[in-house]
């Protein structure tokens, strides 16, 4: 089809033609960028295309569009982050799928508030112009970006309310992105049964095919698998992801990084060994990528299956490096793997240092299940904390815990901005985040759920049930 436009079109098209040329290659590497049986031929054709300046709007579509291809590729997060921001230079004349695409790299490279709001600006688009599907597809890369940095009850709330929409639509058997953000982020809950059961629903047809949905369903299954302690399944899906992974072009490290989550695992299963080449896997992809994210995990890797003090000073590494990244849960990882190693080598005192900050991180991340681990080995090596809970008031910050409280009490938006000295305006916006994490529509639903065991069911936004009834 390309072939015969540009043979149609001649070498030199005038403006209008050349912005239809360019239109439509962006539009066939959209469609064929996902599917593993044409990747290759994609990213062949596409190399020998010039990178365009970004001055149209087609032209800011193909940079949407190419910088994916450099953020699989994993060699240049320069590259990669000036395509994206180019191709975001007037994003509300975007499409969905190049501000999904565009957040989709800032997001690789650690660039987060950016890709926050190329990410509001697709969800604004999909509301403005009824696109649930598309609607769905970006909540759910949301909720596995928030989860990534650490924001694991915002992002419980987006891939809930995700996946409370497709439930009752009829194209629901197609999609599995929600279902796989949800499992992801209720395994880090400590709920890897109901993770588990989400992902057996999954009944995409040929998701083997799929580049983006088949290999975060395998590194959900396999994270699921391991905290069920079927450590035997958990590996061979890890190593089947990266198998895949590597079959389609997939170098970026911190895209489903298997390599680190297969290292912990021999590691914990006194199999280091067994874990080397994929460590100097991880560490070559990670200095092509160089983030600190990137760096942490190789130095995660390493340390895990490195004995003794050579183990310890490479998981210090891991800290030091994630302190500097926004992946608060996976710095979290870090300190909790590094006081294990320093209780393991006789230095309890730095050991509970250690995993004090891995309580105190996991839980502020929302990652439960970690936090339960780091307090009871904490409480091991001498130390003293309370029990880790969970409740519907840990989905909440701080200051939304206060305003809640104080609405559901009975106080009106300025009371409660004159009392915590901040605007009504954000006092409105804690109250929209607090009703959208808690699942409520109004004011008079906090109390009962503030004080009872658990959440209502997430509910869809309106415009999606107005969609509904236009169909």
């Amino acid at each position: 089809m390309l072939d015969e436009l540009e043979a149609e079109l001649g070498p030199d098209p005038d403006p209008r033609d050349r912005e239809l040329r360019t239109l439509v290659q962006s539009t066939l590497l959209i469609s064929g960028s996902d599917e593993k049986a044409t990747i290759h031929t994609v990213r062949e054709r596409f190399a020998r295309i010039p990178e365009p300046a970004g001055d149209t709007p087609a032209q800011r579509q193909m940079l949407a569009m190419m910088t994916v291809l450099s953020a699989m590729e994993g060699r240049s997060v320069r590259r990669a982050v000036g395509q994206a921001r180019r191709a975001l230079s007037s994003a509300d004349r975007l499409d969905n799928w190049s501000l999904l695409f565009s957040a989709f790299t800032l997001g690789l490279a650690d660039e987060i508030e950016e890709a926050m709001e190329a990410l509001e600006h697709a969800l604004r688009h999909g509301q403005d112009n009824a696109a649930v599907w598309s609607y769905v597809i970006t909540l759910s890369y949301r909720a596995l970006l928030l989860h990534g940095v650490g924001a694991i009850p915002d992002a419980l709330a987006d891939a809930q309310t995700a996946v409370e929409i497709i439930g009752e639509e009829r194209w629901s058997a197609n999609v599995t992105m929600p279902q796989t953000a949800l499992a992801t982020i209720l395994i880090d809950r400590g709920e890897p049964e109901r993770a588990e059961e989400l992902l057996a629903a999954v009944t995409r047809p040929n998701l083997d095919g799929f580049v983006m949905e088949y290999h975060s369903y395998l590194m959900a299954r396999a994270r699921a698998r391991w905290a069920l302690g079927d450590s035997a399944t958990a590996l061979r899906l890890l190593l089947d992801c990266g198998a895949s992974l590597e079959e389609s072009g997939f170098a970026n490290p911190v895209f489903l990084p298997w390599w680190t989550e297969a290292a912990c695992l021999l590691a914990a299963e006194k199999r280091a060994d067994e874990a080397r080449d994929l460590v100097e896997h991880g560490a070559e992809l990670a200095r092509r990528w160089s983030t600190p994210r990137a760096f942490g995990l190789a130095a995660l890797a390493r340390g895990v299956t490195t004995p003794g003090e050579d183990g310890i000073a490479r998981l210090t590494e891991a800290v030091e490096h994630f302190s500097g990244s926004p992946a608060r849960s996976e710095h979290a990882r870090a300190e909790y793997l590094l006081g294990g190693a320093l209780l393991d080598a006789g230095r309890p005192r730095e050991a509970r240092e250690r995993l004090r900050s891995a309580v105190d991180l996991a839980q502020g991340s929302g990652a439960l299940a970690l936090a339960r681990d780091a307090r009871n080995r904490l409480v091991a090596a001498g130390g003293r904390r309370r029990e880790i809970t969970a409740s519907p008031v840990d989905l909440l910050t701080g200051t939304e815990r206060k305003v809640a409280q104080m609405a559901s009490r009975g106080a009106g938006n300025r009371e409660i901005a004159e009392s915590l000295f901040v605007t009504v305006r954000t006092v409105e916006t804690h109250l929209t985040s607090v009703y959208r994490k808690l699942s409520v529509s109004q004011r008079g639903e906090l109390a009962s759920v503030l004080n009872g065991p658990s959440l209502p069911d997430p509910q869809a936004p309106a415009w999606v049930f107005a969609s509904r009834g236009r169909r």
